[in-house]
């Protein structure tokens, strides 16, 4: 079975029970520096920066690369008040996020498909004005996935929060049960390996070894339940490979989900179905203590979202704010820089800054910052 025979049409929450407890793939590293600057008193806007092949910009932080990550890293800091300047070697923001339009009306996606929505989407979606742009998915639909020329519902809860949820996705009318009882997308033996690692037990994880997403999902759950299942969710969300994503990078708090499940004395086999329990419980006090902004859209977390006229309205909406209108003529004050191509990185050990060298439209450009 080859990658290209499975598309998706929507996401599980059983897949989301192992895959979607992490935050958004879009804002998780964004988030974590801009708190580790907030603290930092305010400083000079960048508008200060001069272009001049001869006199180095400077900026407190250099941001390098456009993708995604990059992208809300940036908004983050600028949203902060810290001087910060984005470079991108290509002529837009987003990386794999291309969202294109045809001339029929048909909206479809170059790169990943959705988001899985967490607070952190939301909270940047909702500073950058794009809010009410949101869309989210049915959460009482249950989602489907293209295998063998037929459609196969996922396992799906409707919508319980917690525990509740928990059982709605075990006994409920489009639960983990029906799913391996009547349905037919895995195969019997294939159903019995997942059955075994959910339930039972799973080999250990491999010492001094980074798992890749499939290695991981076939250690626990068997290589069926990756094939059909989970790999049409990180090619959808991530636009990547699973089969040289790392697990522990891309997903860390599900492969988390894995200790929590050794951590239960009596689940010796650290069968991974238990584990998630523990985490749900932990994350529904969680989210108890620390409840989104009221102004905020409603949402549901892990629940798959794009906006209206697709995720490219994300690095859009920052390329804007970060002073560069989409399509429109360079402005020298913005705190975007297209079409740079970075040649070299070097760190000064006479007053600590960081030196960037880039090709540019203009020449050869160099950047002074303090983080890069």
């Amino acid at each position: 079975m080859t990658r290209r025979q499975i598309s998706m049409v929507g996401l599980s929450s059983m897949t989301r029970l192992m895959l979607l407890s992490s935050t958004s793939v879009f804002s998780s590293l964004s988030q974590s520096i801009r708190l580790s600057f907030s603290s930092k008193q305010n400083r000079r806007s960048t508008s200060s920066l001069s272009m001049s092949s001869k006199t180095p910009l400077e900026t407190d932080c250099l941001v390098i690369g456009g993708g995604i990550s990059g992208s809300t890293l940036a908004h983050n800091l600028h949203q902060s008040n810290i001087p910060v300047l984005l470079t991108e070697a290509r002529s837009y923001l987003g990386g794999n996020v291309k969202s294109h339009r045809t001339e029929d009306g048909f909206l479809w996606e170059e790169g990943p498909n959705s988001f899985a929505t967490q607070p952190s989407i939301v909270r940047i979606a909702y500073e950058l004005g794009i809010a009410d742009q949101l869309v989210f998915a049915d959460e009482s639909l249950p989602p489907w996935v293209n295998f063998g020329g037929k459609l196969h519902p996922l396992p799906k809860g409707q919508g319980g929060k917690g525990p509740a949820g928990q059982l709605e996705l075990v006994f409920g009318p489009n639960g983990v049960l029906k799913f391996g009882l009547v349905g037919d997308l895995l195969s019997w033996p294939g159903k019995i390996r997942a059955g075994i690692g959910a339930f039972v037990a799973h080999s250990p994880a491999p010492e001094n070894k980074d798992e890749t997403i499939r290695e991981w999902v076939t250690r626990i759950l068997g290589e069926e339940v990756f094939l059909r299942c989970i790999d049409p969710f990180v090619s959808g969300v991530y636009a990547g490979n699973p089969e040289t994503l790392s697990m522990r990078a891309s997903l860390s708090k599900i492969a988390r989900i894995e200790t929590y499940s050794y951590d239960i004395e009596w689940n010796k086999g650290g069968a991974i179905f238990y584990g998630g329990l523990a985490r749900q419980v932990e994350l529904t006090k969680e989210r108890k203590a620390d409840p989104p902004d009221a102004a905020w859209p409603e949402f549901e977390y892990g629940n798959p979202g794009s906006f209206r006229e697709g995720l490219q309205t994300l690095p859009n909406a920052i390329s804007e704010r970060l002073g560069q209108p989409v399509g429109g003529d360079f402005n020298k004050d913005s705190s975007l820089r297209l079409n740079w191509k970075l040649v070299n990185l070097e760190h000064s050990s006479s007053n600590g800054n960081y030196l960037a060298t880039y090709e540019t439209p203009d020449g050869i450009q160099t950047v002074s910052a303090k983080t890069v």
